[in-house]
């Protein structure tokens, strides 16, 4: 039996989140137009004034019209989008830590590693704030301090970011960026 566990079982975030809210806006706003529209012509017996000349337009045009043609592809390469961005894996949600030779898995978030890092650089003296933002390959740290000799700072600051990741060995993003910003 291997120590090691199948694949890499972390939780992958969607990939889908934005195209699926942009076409659920667009979707949105279509119902409503189609039903203001609808609704107008149900009531009145006619097309609303704003959208007659529209409609007439539309109701106008041949299946086989350049514009036809222009909407088709239009819809098919919004169609190839989504597809593309369904198969695509996303992020993992979570970050492999302290990985050794015992069998299983160990993950926390990109949040939990963040919020961690964070508090560890917060702790430093002369630091006022930090932000960590956890990407792929990087983990970048931004300090903002009220000293004027910002190098100690610093310098604690980017031990204290070493001390965190090797406290988790996390399995990602292992290049801490620390930047010091003066705050005056």
């Amino acid at each position: 039996m291997s120590a090691r566990t199948r694949g890499s079982g972390l939780i992958r975030r969607p990939p889908r989140a934005i195209p699926v809210g942009l076409l659920a806006a667009a979707l949105l706003v279509a119902g409503g137009l189609g039903s203001w529209l609808l609704g107008t012509y149900l009531v009145d017996g006619t097309w609303p004034s704003a959208a007659s000349a529209t409609v007439e337009a539309i109701s106008g045009t041949g299946i086989g019209s350049t514009e036809m043609r222009i909407a088709a592809v239009v819809l098919a390469v919004v169609g190839l989008a989504l597809l593309l961005a369904a198969l695509m894996p996303g992020r993992p949600s979570r970050v492999l830590v302290l990985e050794d030779a015992v069998p299983g898995e160990t993950a926390i978030s990109r949040r939990d590693l963040a919020r961690r890092i964070q508090r560890r650089t917060e702790n430093v003296d002369g630091v006022h704030s930090a932000s960590v933002a956890v990407r792929r390959r990087r983990i970048d740290v931004a300090v903002e301090t009220v000293v004027d000799d910002a190098a100690p700072v610093t310098r604690g600051a980017k031990d204290a970011v070493d001390r965190a990741l090797a406290e988790l060995r996390p399995a990602g993003p292992s290049r801490p960026r620390v930047r010091t910003h003066r705050r005056s």
